[in-house]
């Protein structure tokens, strides 16, 4: 199976070459999930990277197993350039089956059905649905009680199945198949703890994906993230790429006592991504200790009326309390 991330054009635009890019993450996961299964031939095209035509897009289908099925990844931004690698695709291989996911198409699954350029939507989170399809389809059987998917009926009808589950344990799902993206211009000091976020401002897209739900790998699973991260990549700056990090103090805790424990905090700082109201005084000194060093916060507005409208449920005054805070512990 071929995994393509779109792009209009690359990060940078013309210093491109001279910054590092940020790994497709969700494609990397779909990759170790469907290997955890058994798939072997998986191949993932990223944009970023290499740019595709209409010239070599045979070549990166060359070799796959067959019946080919491709999955692209769609955000809002990318939905354009995803709709014209799809129209590539079928004029070279017009019977390969094309799969679209992500959060533009979970939010508009009609949209590139009704222009001919999917076969299926896997909408919300794709681990399981894809999986099922994707055995489905490379076996003969049934696929319309899929659940997660949406498909163009008989009659040009469009039909969505019923939301699939979401993974209950997140350490079902393999480690990071890092070494799918061993190329010297990705930054590889990433790693996601966890998956979602209870909150509800207006303007986030990620309840579409996970709900309101919010679950986190297993404080060994992540320490063993790490260590890779760290003692085989060589990172010593990373990221977790959580939608809220510090929601469960509990979890931030038992976290940051595994990383003391392993020694990592000695050879890589954290970096992590959180809401002001969960900037915790009574957890800062642990994150400090385990070498956290800058939490970010998203601050989308210094009037308290916008804030109340986007439905966020803080206020400004609660932003300039967490960034006291931490500055207070050095962060």
């Amino acid at each position: 199976m071929l995994f393509i991330n779109p792009a209009h054009e690359r990060f940078g635009g013309m210093l491109s070459r001279y910054i590092p890019v940020g790994i497709p993450v969700a494609l990397g996961v779909l990759s170790a999930y469907l290997g955890k299964w058994g798939v072997q031939n998986l191949r993932v095209l990223d944009e970023e990277i290499e740019k595709i035509t209409p010239e070599n897009i045979h070549q990166k289908l060359a070799g796959l197993d067959r019946p080919l099925i491709v999955g692209i990844t769609v955000l809002t931004a990318q939905a354009g350039r995803a709709y014209e690698i799809s129209r590539m695709i079928r004029k070279v291989e017009p019977d390969c089956t094309i799969i679209l996911g992500n959060v533009h198409v979970t939010t508009l699954p009609h949209e590139p059905l009704e222009m001919g350029v999917a076969d299926f939507v896997v909408r919300g989170e794709g681990e399981e649905t894809l999986r099922e399809l994707y055995f489905s389809l490379r076996e003969g059987k049934g696929w319309r009680n899929i659940k997660g998917i949406t498909y163009q009926g008989e009659s040009g009808e469009i039909i969505s199945n019923p939301d699939n589950d979401l993974i209950e344990n997140l350490d079902d799902v393999p480690m990071f198949p890092y070494e799918l993206f061993d190329h010297p211009r990705y930054d590889m000091g990433f790693l996601t703890g966890a998956r979602g976020c209870p909150y509800k401002c207006t303007y986030c897209s990620q309840r579409l994906l996970t709900g309101f739900t919010y679950r986190w790998h297993s404080m060994e699973r992540i320490v063993q993230n790490l260590d890779v991260l760290i003692n085989k990549y060589g990172q010593t700056s990373i990221t977790f790429y959580d939608d809220i990090f510090s929601v469960n103090k509990k979890r931030v805790r038992e976290l940051c006592e595994g990383i003391i424990g392993s020694g990592l905090h000695k050879k890589c700082s954290f970096a992590v991504q959180t809401r002001a109201d969960s900037v915790h005084e009574d957890i800062l000194p642990t994150m400090v200790k385990a070498n956290f060093k800058t939490i970010g916060m998203g601050m989308e507005t210094g009037v308290e009326r916008i804030a109340a409208e986007a439905q966020k449920g803080q206020t400004v005054a609660q932003h300039l309390e967490a960034v006291r805070l931490c500055k207070k512990y050095g962060l």
